[in-house]
């Protein structure tokens, strides 16, 4: 009788404490609940997680990340997710209001990365929303700090996740490959554009500009959100005719009216390019055909 009461009580000590290590092992394992704030940032993400996490994307569809406000389905995406990835505050001017209402969320600023290249916004003007100083949010449009954020992101999730960060480096190395032929195929593209003057509306590709050495590039605005004066406007029709500027690039999907007066009675082309991709699917392949348009708009037009 004593034999067997021992017995049973060794049985329900051995399965509690299996409970209890199988209960610990799955809260270990669990993958991190990622989201992420824009579809080139999502691409880079997806790419390192793929096969082990579903990684989120908060701005879907055609979203600007500088004006919207949260649907309810994008306030579930944020409370079940516990790591953000953004690129900067002044990109995505949502998150400091969402960082006060949030205290569950590991936010991940980008452009905050040590390694970083980060460009200061350029041509400050009193109208600008801009501060002198203020860093260009637009960091993945330099493959080079593609990279960088990668192994950023890589380093963040293998520490949060230990027993999956083998599998993240993999998937890693394999990203930074393709990133690495991705940049030799659009230098080869540019190279011979280097020192064709354009004109690109909003200024959101000085990462691109500098990272492919196009000295001929000029902008309109820093904030499309301002239309230039006057004065401006006679300053760049004046740039037109001392340049031969032949291409002026906007961003899709509508052709500001600005352009029309710019270009009255000049043989100038206008072509749409998109710095965050928002008509491109999202997706591993978003970043790559991203940088393959961008690099195609800007080569189609100034071949001509």
């Amino acid at each position: 009788m004593f034999i067997r009461y021992l017995t049973r009580a060794f049985y329900k000590s051995t399965t509690f404490s299996l409970l209890l290590f199988l209960m610990a092992t799955n809260s270990y394992a669990k993958p991190a609940e990622i989201l992420v704030s824009i579809k080139p940032l999502h691409s880079l993400v997806s790419n390192i997680t793929d096969g082990i996490n579903q990684t989120q994307l908060l701005l879907t569809h055609q979203q600007s990340p500088h004006h919207f406000q949260l649907l309810p389905s994008q306030k579930r995406l944020i409370n079940k997710a516990n790591i953000f990835f953004y690129s900067s505050d002044n990109v995505e001017t949502f998150v400091p209001a969402l960082k006060n209402t949030t205290q569950h969320l590991q936010f991940v600023q980008l452009s905050l990365i040590p390694d970083i290249n980060a460009l200061n916004v350029r041509g400050f003007h009193s109208h600008d929303t801009h501060t002198p100083g203020e860093v260009d949010g637009h960091i993945w449009l330099s493959i080079n700090n593609a990279k960088i954020i990668s192994r950023h992101i890589t380093q963040i999730l293998s520490k949060h996740s230990p027993e999956n960060a083998t599998h993240y480096q993999k998937n890693l190395n394999h990203l930074l490959l393709k990133l690495d032929k991705l940049k030799q195929t659009n230098q080869l593209k540019l190279n011979k554009y280097k020192d064709n003057s354009y004109l690109v509306y909003h200024d959101a590709y000085q990462y691109f500009e500098d990272e492919n050495q196009l000295t001929g590039a000029h902008f309109i605005t820093t904030d499309p959100e301002h239309k230039p004066g006057i004065k401006r406007v006679r300053e760049l029709r004046k740039l037109i005719d001392d340049e031969k500027i032949q291409c002026i690039f906007y961003e899709p999907p509508n052709i500001p009216a600005l352009l029309y007066t710019l270009t009255e009675n000049k043989s100038v082309k206008l072509s749409a390019i998109d710095p965050a991709g928002l008509h491109i699917h999202m997706g591993k392949q978003h970043y790559f055909q991203l940088l393959q348009q961008t690099a195609s708009a800007l080569s189609n037009c100034l071949s001509q």
